[in-house]
C-alpha cells in the first residue's frame, strides 16, 4: 500500500532529520576550533570512531527492543538530551580557560560525543521507522533535512567565525548555543507531525497493536506484530528484516566508503594558502554535495533496486581516490586546492544520492505497517554499522598511507 503524507508532515520530518544530525555536524564543523585548541586534527579521527561505535550499539538495542517503547519516548526524550549535551563543548572551553588540562578537556568532550551519539542513534533509527510507517515522501524528507542542515551548519560556523573574528571560543559558544536551540525546537515539529490528519489514525492504530503485543514483554508477542491482516503465519523479525537485505547492504557500503574518506582523510589534507579555513571549506564542500545528492531523488530516479549494486560499486572508488590525494605532495594553492575540494564535493553528492535512494527503496517495499517500521529501523541500523566500519577503516588507512613529510 502506497500512502501520501501532507505537506505539513513533510516539512516536520525534514526539520526532524535536520535536527537529528546537528550533534554530528557540530563536532564536524568545529574542526577549525578543535585544531586551534588542541593543536592537531586528532578529534576528527577520534570523534567519528567513538561516535559511530556508540551509534551501532544504540541502534542494535533499538532494533531489538525499541518497539517496547512509544515513538514519543524514542524521539522526544533523546532529542532534548542532545539539546542539553551539545553545550558541553562551550562548558569545557570555559573550564580549560579556568585551568583544566587539555587532555581532560579532550576526554570530557569525547564523553559528550558518546551521549550525543547514543541519543542520536535511538532517535534516528526510530525516525526512519516512523517515516516508513508514515508513507511516501517521509524518508525523503528526513534525508533532505539532513542535507540542508549540513549546509546550514557550515554557514552558521562561517558567520560566527567572521562576525567574531579573533575570538574562536566566543564563536564556538554562539554556534553551539544556536544548535542546542534548534534541537529543542525540533521537538515541537515532532508534536506537529504525529497529530496531522494524514498520519494520526495510522499511528494510533500502530500504537494500539504495539501496546497489545508488548503487554507480555516477550519476543513472541513482538513477532505477532508482524502478523498480516489476512491472517498468514507471522514471520520472525529477522526473516522479515531480510526482505530489505540489498538496500541495507548498499547503505552499509555507501557509508563505509564515506567515513573511510571523510572527515578523517579529507581534513588531513592541507592548504598553504587557505590555512585554518581549509578544513572548514572541505566540510562545506562535502555538505553542499550531500545536500545536492539527497534532494536529487525527488527529481531524478536514476537508481532502481536492480541497478543499485552497480552504483554502489562505482561509489567504492572514492577510497583509492582519497588515498592518492593523501599521498600526493602538498600543493601551493589554486588548482591544487580545487582538486581535493572537488573530490570531497563529489563524495558528498554520491553519498547523498545513492544512500538516500537505498533508504527510499526500503520504504517502497509492500508490507504491513509493522513490517515497514521494522524495515526502516533495520536499514537505519545498517547505515550506522557502515558509519562505524568506515570510521575504523579511516584510522587504519591513515596509519598505513600517511602523507610523506
Amino acid at each position: 500500500e502506497t500512502t501520501t503524507i501532507s505537506a505539513a508532515v513533510y516539512w516536520a520530518m525534514l526539520s526532524l532529520g535536520a535536527a537529528n544530525l546537528l550533534p554530528w555536524l557540530s563536532f564536524l564543523t568545529l574542526a577549525d576550533y578543535f585544531l586551534d585548541i588542541y593543536g592537531d586534527n586528532s578529534m576528527e579521527f577520534y570523534f567519528p570512531a567513538v561516535s559511530t561505535t556508540v551509534l551501532v550499539g544504540a541502534a542494535t538495542l533499538n532494533l531489538l527492543y525499541g518497539q517496547a517503547l512509544s515513538f514519543d519516548v524514542r524521539v522526544r526524550v533523546p532529542t532534548l538530551v542532545m539539546a542539553a549535551s551539545l553545550l558541553a563543548v562551550p562548558l569545557v572551553d570555559l573550564a580549560m580557560r579556568a585551568g583544566l588540562a587539555s587532555r581532560f578537556g579532550f576526554a570530557i568532550t569525547l564523553v559528550s560525543v558518546i551521549v550525543n551519539a547514543f541519543c542520536s542513534a535511538v532517535a534516528q533509527s526510530s525516525l526512519y521507522g516512523l517515516a516508513a510507517l508514515f508513507g511516501d515522501g517521509a524518508t525523503q524528507a528526513l534525508q533532505s533535512g539532513q542535507g540542508v542542515m549540513g549546509v546550514v551548519s557550515v554557514l552558521l560556523r562561517v558567520v560566527s567565525n567572521v562576525v567574531l573574528a579573533g575570538r574562536p571560543s566566543t564563536s564556538m559558544f554562539a554556534f553551539c548555543s544556536c544548535g542546542s536551540a534548534l534541537l529543542a525546537g525540533s521537538v515541537a515539529a515532532y508534536a506537529r507531525a504525529v497529530c496531522d490528519d494524514s498520519v494520526a489514525a495510522r499511528l494510533a492504530a500502530y500504537e494500539r497493536r504495539r501496546l497489545s503485543a508488548t503487554a507480555t514483554a516477550t519476543a513472541g508477542a513482538l513477532d505477532q506484530m508482524l502478523l498480516p491482516a489476512e491472517g498468514r503465519p507471522a514471520p520472525s523479525r529477522w526473516l522479515s528484516a531480510s526482505e530489505v537485505w540489498l538496500e541495507s547492504l548498499s547503505a552499509f557500503l555507501v557509508f563505509v566508503t564515506c567515513l573511510a574518506c571523510f572527515p578523517g582523510l579529507a581534513t588531513s589534507l592541507t592548504s598553504p594558502t587557505l590555512g585554518s579555513w581549509f578544513p572548514l571549506l572541505m566540510v562545506a564542500a562535502y555538505n553542499c554535495g550531500d545536500l545536492f545528492g539527497k534532494t536529487l531523488p525527488a527529481r531524478a530516479r536514476l537508481v532502481s533496486r536492480r541497478s543499485l549494486p552497480a552504483w554502489v560499486s562505482a561509489h567504492l572508488l572514492f577510497v583509492p581516490l582519497f588515498l592518492l590525494l593523501l599521498r600526493a605532495p602538498a600543493g601551493r594553492g589554486g588548482a591544487s586546492d580545487a582538486l581535493p575540494l572537488g573530490c570531497t564535493f563529489g563524495l558528498g553528492v554520491s553519498t547523498g544520492y545513492i544512500g538516500c535512494m537505498a533508504l527510499v527503496l526500503v520504504g517502497e517495499h509492500a508490507g504491513s505497517a509493522e513490517e515497514k517500521e521494522l524495515w526502516g529501523t533495520a536499514s537505519s541500523f545498517s547505515l550506522m554499522l557502515g558509519l562505524t566500519a568506515g570510521s575504523l577503516l579511516s584510522f587504519a588507512l591513515s596509519a598505513a598511507f600517511a602523507s610523506p613529510s
